[in-house]
């Protein structure tokens, strides 16, 4: 998918999840997390030389959102740099060593795997507490940022899933992949679009439910929490996501 609509798509899916608590948790715990998932959520295409986090900048994001979100996009190629540069390079010569085979850089390779945004999130992590260290900075929002990194870069992957070239989430121990149809260059190809708007309006209910019902914050989080897998699933299949076997 492009930059825009995996943006797109994270953040509201954690808006789904983190609305429910909005009002118990500290604001800058959740900007905190916002922004893990928006740099996570671009940071598996850290493998190809012309993508997003490179830029600085979201190609597609306009009007105020894309104000909003390309004032926070210059930071991205400091992550982008760092991840392709001292988290993606090392991580495939460790894999080429332990898998004792010839290991050749691209895209939807190791970054687009379970394995390989798992181990990027826990590295940039430590980076991330060398410098903040260096700095005297407090560390504790640093876990929320790293699993909140992680999410954003597992919701790329499930967001890719839905796209035709799919994701080998195994790999490089298996190259099977899942894909689905979802062509996101297409003009007529509204899927992404619709499923940001439900994300988005089911975050909006999220919020107001305190005010208008007498639902408490721990229901509503049980329910955001079965709900956005739901919804996923949902589009999953609409977007006719199959297992395939393919020699890549």
């Amino acid at each position: 998918m492009r930059g825009d609509q995996h943006v797109s798509l994270s953040l509201a899916t954690a808006a789904l999840l983190i609305a429910p608590w909005a009002t118990v948790i500290d604001p800058a715990a959740i900007a905190v997390i916002l922004f893990g998932v928006f740099v996570g959520s671009l940071a598996p295409d850290a493998d190809a030389v012309d993508a997003a986090i490179f830029n600085g900048r979201i190609a597609g994001a306009k009007g105020k959102r894309g104000q909003v979100v390309n004032g926070f996009a210059v930071v991205l190629p400091v992550f982008g740099y760092t991840i392709r540069y001292l988290i993606y390079y090392p991580l495939s010569l460790v894999f080429m060593l332990l898998l004792r085979k010839s290991y050749r850089h691209r895209h939807r390779g190791l970054l687009h795997s379970f394995s390989g945004v798992g181990l990027t999130a826990l590295v940039l992590s430590g980076y991330l507490a060398l410098v903040l260290t260096w700095f005297g900075v407090p560390l504790m929002l640093l876990p929320a940022f790293g699993c909140a990194f992680f999410a954003g870069c597992v919701l790329h992957l499930v967001e890719d899933t839905c796209t035709p070239a799919g994701v080998a989430w195994l790999y490089p121990f298996s190259r099977r992949r899942m894909a689905g149809r979802v062509r996101t260059q297409g003009l007529l190809e509204m899927r992404p679009a619709a499923f940001t708007i439900v994300l988005a309006a089911a975050a909006a209910g999220m919020l107001v439910a305190p005010f208008v019902t007498a639902a408490s914050p721990e229901r509503l989080g049980h329910l955001a929490l079965v709900g956005t897998p739901s919804l996923w699933l949902l589009f999953m299949l609409v977007s006719r996501v199959r297992r395939e076997q393919r020699k890549r």
